[in-house]
């Protein structure tokens, strides 16, 4: 019999789970993150932890993310918010 182990990376399905929620946000809102990645850490880069990667985005659809941002930031912002 084998035994059981796992040679899961807690650190990186923390991230993967970050980035998947991310992009059905993302979704939500009307653009598909269809390059989005998890990367590993860099040994000679400032940051040490994973990285999520958004891709690459058109100007179309980075002008469709963020009217839905700026939607969303306004309904949910005071009468004193910046956005009003």
């Amino acid at each position: 019999m084998f035994e059981d182990i796992s040679f899961a990376n807690s650190d990186r399905e923390a991230a993967e789970d970050a980035a998947r929620e991310l992009f059905n946000h993302v979704k939500d809102l009307g653009v598909r993150l269809d390059d989005i990645d998890v990367l590993d850490p860099c040994d000679g880069c400032r940051r040490t932890g994973y990285l999520v990667h958004l891709g690459n985005l058109s100007t179309d659809e980075v002008a469709t993310l963020n009217a839905a941002l700026r939607s969303r930031a306004a309904g949910a912002a005071g009468p004193d918010h910046p956005l009003r």
